[in-house]
């Protein structure tokens, strides 16, 4: 018994020796990931087939050949897989990968009479995803609130940075949280007192592993600007009115003490006759 568990386990090995696969093992969010396997002796070879292979679901097809009906990609990954083969060798490319692309992909050839061949090839995705950075309505006259967040694999690093000069901030709050896909959420919340910080801009920064990506954020927002707006027009509108009204007044005035004089003038003759 022991014999026969060694010759399974030998055969096995050559069987799967049979095939050689090449692809590169880590692919950045975005990118094409292309894997591509070759059977050495492709003898009774009647389909090849790629395979999804994920812990905890069933393996989902991908695409297959046959030389009955040559390329075929399944309806749920038409755009997203493409695949060029024959019954020797077969590769296929997934576009712009997402980290729901990362698992395990398996290349089977189905060979009459020995039964199939297969070798696995495992994808790993990683890079940033997303980055946005805004400012937070609890921000005031005396400081402003600006928050960031960034989705990546591995958890993306958030540093704060001036736009106009060297300079670094600390955070006040940091918090992570992990998606279905397994990527990892960073968010990143800073309080800026603005008599210490008198800049425009403050920059967000996202670091996973090599790769870095970074976004701008305003210290006035559009709602903040408009109010500033409205307080700079509100301002002229008095400024202007009081102006006015001021002349108006000295006019008045002006005239009203040039209507005493001419009537002071007239009225002194007839006082003189009498």
């Amino acid at each position: 018994m022991l014999r026969l568990m060694i010759i399974f386990i030998l055969l096995r090995r050559v069987c799967l020796s049979d095939i050689i696969l090449n692809g590169e093992t880590n692919v950045l969010f975005g990118h094409n990931a292309s894997l591509s396997c070759a059977l050495s002796n492709p003898s009774g070879v009647k389909q090849v087939s790629w395979e999804r292979l994920r812990a905890g679901d069933d393996a989902e097809t991908l695409a297959t050949f046959s030389e009955r009906y040559k390329d075929y990609v399944h309806q749920e990954y038409v755009g997203k897989v493409t695949i060029t083969a024959s019954l020797k060798s077969s590769s296929i490319v997934i576009k712009n990968v997402t980290f729901e692309d990362e698992a395990c992909y398996m290349c089977s050839f189905k060979v009459y009479p020995s039964g199939p061949k297969r070798k696995t090839f495992c994808l790993t995705v990683k890079g940033i995803s997303e980055i946005t950075a805004s400012v937070n309505s609890s921000s005031s006259d005396s400081d402003v609130t600006v928050s960031c967040s960034a989705t990546g694999k591995p958890t993306p690093i958030l540093q704060w940075k001036s736009t106009e000069k060297d300079q670094n901030f600390s955070a006040s709050k940091i918090l992570t949280k992990l998606n279905s896909d397994g990527s990892n959420t960073t968010t990143s919340v800073l309080k800026l007192p603005l008599s210490q910080f008198h800049g425009k801009h403050v920059e967000c920064v996202a670091t996973s592993d090599d790769v870095e990506e970074r976004s701008q954020v305003s210290l006035l927002d559009e709602d903040r600007n408009k109010n500033e707006e409205e307080k700079s027009v509100t301002l002229r509108y008095y400024t202007i009115t009081i102006s006015l009204l001021l002349i108006v007044s000295i006019v008045v005035i002006f005239l009203y003490v040039r209507l005493k004089v001419k009537q002071c003038g007239i009225s002194s003759p007839k006082n003189g006759l009498h």
